[in-house]
């Protein structure tokens, strides 16, 4: 760059700088001069002529520079100061600006108009027209997992493309058309003379009654599920109306959070997991302090003088490694703790289905006590028991060994002289004379060595990033484990010489191992009786992922059910083995399938290498190039969501192929309810997912439900997409901003028809097709679809599906698959997360009196989530109920946790 010597401002270099002259004294770039009558120092512009300047940037270094400018814009000078604010904008500087102002400039400066944008270039297309815009937006359904979407799904949304006169989608007039009709739940029998003011603030589910095993609705005053209030109240706690409870209100109670109820169930926070841990770990210290008082003080009271202080903890730290050595192989007796489960009495049984659930989270408490414990042992032999061995003499020792002495304080007695190494009583020639003999060349030092060994092997192998990248090597080691430990703590306790006669394992540990054996030999005759012969893999479906690859792909497989050693109830889970790829390997999936199903079905997700290989053989097998992949099955085993069958009041929330437990409970619950032998008032199902194609999964389900209206006057399913797709793919951004703008239109006529629907005089179902989250006050976006299914056009193609009999016919079967009016029935998706604090808080407010139970299965955000839910939830009830003084409503949540 050139630079003017006189006045020091920058100029392009291009120009030729005449030396001595001032840049703005050259007439070729300032063309029209110095202005009269401006003062020294000062540059008089006019604004019309910036345009003619040579260099773009003399007005921004003039200000740069300190040198004033002026304006002209008419008769109206204005000032320019070196901050870059004219006087005019300086002297109102401090005046606010109002609100309407800002959102005037808030809407100008982050207004979006890629939509009309869009929309104005389509429309100039010469072949653009309602064909185009609905393979258009085909092509965006898909990217998030809506395969060939019906016409009646597409009409409300092809309008908005071609900008055509608004009208409401097909499933939310199908909504208005049928409540107008008088749409009819099955025999209704109204209980008693009905009034016909029909209450607008209050809806709830109809109670149901059965005659002659008939489905028959026996309704009350009020219909519908979630509690809809149009009035808020101000009881100084939050708000009571449930439309307009919002994060803001719940949170801003000022109950304590140590006043709340017990709130939680099978250990779903931190805080009530360690209560119970720090309540068992208690016990157990206790326990072990007892028998080591008894044994040092009573029973062998020379061993402090002999071995000092640390003997005490020594015996203590080795009874509390037997007894954790025990927890370890109960929590895991899976056979035991489904026993358990089907004898739980009434009375408290979610106190002992809380316990049963918990078997994991104890077993891993169990394992850090046990490392804990061991080191205590260890050390206190190490600076205790050792260095007195090698110090006293031998007959010093005989006189306090039990196994040397004639009469010895044995609680029993059992001839272990075989294993004794050194002998006892000890001879001169035979007591170790340093700690490496010691070690290494006496019984107990050498068990315990090894040991240890073993104990940190394991405990390093089962860390949670290790056991996730390397499960196979975690497995094996604890397979090894499972037969070393025990026969390692039996040859480490018979040398016998401070203890009550038997090796504590043989006391403590026998009976837990016993029964963890009989587990694991149910599951050998499971496998060797019935694997490739009883049990096969009849029908095998499988979705690949979004890539085309197996990670994320999707397989559902249906199974035969072991003809005996298998009792199933909604809810469990049970292990599969695939001995072709990994005979050791055993994975914990849930049933899908309900309990009078004649398979045993599951879903299963491709997120490793053992189940991205089993959709890669079924995979294979549907394209002809293989055999179905041979499976074994072990179990059923006992889950949380088998609780869930004797609750009144149920939400259940399945994010992706989470949903598994809960397709068995929905299944077992319609079953019930059309046997009439369930007592449930209120469930509601949340399916979130990121592709709506898993809808496909449950389509026989969610069939069943839309033919009997009973079942959706008691179960509410809500289906959410929260779906996301590049800013660049334009069918994708077209087929949400199209759901967007119809949603709006659906919207309005929605809250048009509801008041009449409110105002009507009968007793009707609100149907399947109501729009919950929109009756609470939500403005969340939907879609209504048809329910899919493996017939739907667009889905054959991406579903593989293979069968293993001709002849078979499933649960889930097509065949199975009537058309009926109901098939063409239409059910809302809704675009987003579920606003679970407004929609669990509304459902316990329509069920004051009764508790709210909240079953996940899900990722950890989703059980964070839903736990500070249900603690607001539960704050505000706590509230309202010392206010109203009436019993205490909980919130108790339950999440899925496999072993």
């Amino acid at each position: 760059m050139g630079h003017a010597e006189n006045d020091g401002l920058a100029c392009d270099a291009s120009q030729p700088a005449s030396r001595g002259v001032s840049w703005f004294e050259r007439s070729s770039l300032v063309p029209a001069g110095r202005a009269r009558g401006s003062a020294a120092g000062e540059t008089r512009i006019n604004r019309q002529s910036l345009s003619d300047w040579y260099v773009d940037v003399p007005l921004r270094n003039m200000l740069r520079f300190g040198v004033p400018v002026q304006l002209e814009q008419g008769n109206i000078a204005t000032e320019r100061r070196p901050d870059g604010m004219s006087q005019h904008q300086a002297d109102k500087a401090g005046a606010p600006l109002d609100e309407a102002t800002l959102d005037k400039i808030e809407g100008l400066v982050f207004k979006d108009d890629r939509w009309e944008r869009a929309l104005k270039h389509l429309n100039a297309e010469p072949g653009w027209g309602k064909e185009a815009a609905t393979q258009l937006l085909r092509r965006g359904a898909e990217t998030f997992g809506f395969w060939q979407l019906p016409d009646e799904a597409l009409n409300g949304l092809v309008g908005q493309l071609l900008q055509a006169a608004p009208k409401p989608s097909t499933g939310i007039r199908q909504w208005t058309q049928e409540w107008a009709k008088g749409q009819s739940m099955g025999d209704l029998e109204p209980a008693g003379p009905l009034n016909c003011v029909v209450p607008v603030d209050s809806y709830r589910t109809a109670a149901t009654s059965m005659t002659d095993n008939e489905p028959r609705v026996h309704v009350s005053r009020t219909i519908a599920t979630s509690r809809f209030s149009h009035t808020p109240t101000s009881d100084g706690i939050g708000i009571e109306t449930d439309r307009f409870a919002t994060n803001r209100v719940l949170r801003g109670s000022k109950t304590k959070m140590l006043d709340l109820p017990d709130w939680t169930g099978h250990f779903i926070n931190t805080s009530y997991l360690r209560m119970i841990s720090y309540g068992l770990h208690l016990l157990v210290f206790l326990s072990c302090l007892g028998y080591a008082s008894d044994l040092i003080t009573n029973k062998y009271p020379n061993a402090v003088t002999l071995f000092s202080w640390p003997i005490f903890f020594a015996r203590l730290g080795g009874m509390a490694c037997a007894i954790y050595s025990a927890l370890l192989f109960l929590s895991m007796s899976r056979g035991l703790l489904s026993l358990l489960s089907r004898c739980l009495p009434k009375h408290g049984r979610n106190l002992w289905f809380t316990f049963l659930d918990s078997h994991k989270d104890l077993h891993i408490e169990c394992g850090k006590a046990l490392v804990f414990y061991s080191a205590l042992h260890t050390v206190g032999h190490c600076i205790g028991t050792v260095p007195g061995v090698l110090q006293k003499s031998a007959e010093e020792l005989n006189a306090l060994l039990g196994c040397a002495q004639e009469d010895p304080p044995y609680v029993m007695h059992l001839d272990l002289s075989i294993f004794h190494w050194p002998r006892c009583p000890l001879l001169a020639s035979e007591k170790p004379m340093n700690f490496t003999e010691a070690l290494f060349l006496t019984l107990p030092g050498l068990t315990g060595f090894l040991l240890i060994l073993v104990l940190g092997v394991v405990a390093w192998t089962s860390r949670h990033r290790y056991r996730a990248a390397r499960f196979e090597v975690f497995w094996n080691l604890h397979n090894v484990a499972i037969v070393s430990w025990p026969v390692l703590l039996f040859f480490h306790g018979s040398q016998g010489w401070i203890g009550i006669g038997v090796p504590l394992v043989l006391v403590v540990v026998s009976l837990p191992i016993l029964f963890y054996a009989v587990s694991r030999i149910a599951r050998l005759l499971r496998y060797y009786l019935f694997v490739g012969r009883a049990v096969q893999i009849l029908r095998a479906t499988t979705r690949l992922g979004k890539d085309g690859s197996m990670n994320g792909a999707l397989t559902q497989l249906e199974i035969s059910a072991p003809p005996y050693l298998w009792r199933f109830h909604a809810g469990m889970y049970a292990f599969i083995c695939m001995p072709d790829y990994a005979k050791l390997q055993w994975h914990p999936f849930t049933i899908t399938s309900g309990k009078d199903d004649a398979t045993v079905n599951f879903i299963i997700a491709g997120i490793g290498d053992w189940t991205q290989e089993l959709a890669r053989r079924c995979l294979n097998a549907a394209e002809g190039k293989a055999k179905m992949p041979r499976v074994a099955l072990d179990g059923p085993f006992t889950a949380p969501t088998q609780s869930a069958m004797d609750k009144k009041v149920l939400v259940a929330v399945g994010a992706g192929v989470g949903v598994t437990p809960f397709l068995s409970l929905l299944s077992t619950l319609m079953a019930q309810l059309l046997a009439g032998h369930s007592e449930l008032v209120e469930a509601h199902f949340y399916w979130v997912t990121r592709d709506a194609s898993e809808f496909v999964f449950g389509w026989q389900i969610l069939r069943r439900w839309l033919r009997h209206p009973v079942l959706q006057s008691r179960i509410f399913i809500h289906l959410y997409n929260t779906g996301s797709t590049a800013s660049s793919n334009l069918p994708a951004f077209l087929f949400r901003q199209a759901v967007k703008h119809q949603s709006a239109v659906d919207l309005e006529h929605f809250q048009s028809s509801l008041s009449e629907w409110q105002a009507e005089c009968q007793i009707q179902n609100p149907g399947p097709q109501f729009p919950w989250c929109w009756a609470e006050g939500g403005r969340e976006e939907l879609l209504w679809i048809k329910c899919p299914s493996w017939q739907s056009e667009g889905v054959a193609d991406k579903f593989h599906r293979v069968g293993t009999k001709d002849d078979y016919v499933s649960s889930s079967s097509d065949v199975n698959a009537d058309h009926t009016a109901e098939d063409g029935r239409m059910i809302p998706v809704t675009f987003g997360r579920p606003n679970f604090l407004r929609d669990i808080s509304s459902i316990g407010k329509a069920r004051p009196e009764i508790n709210v139970h909240v079953y996940i299965c899900g990722n950890d955000t989703i059980v964070q989530d839903l736990t500070s839910v249900c603690q607001q939830c539960s704050a505000v009830a706590a509230a309202r109920s010392r206010e109203d003084k009436r019993p205490l409503q909980k919130y108790i949540v339950h999440f899925e946790r496999f072993g």
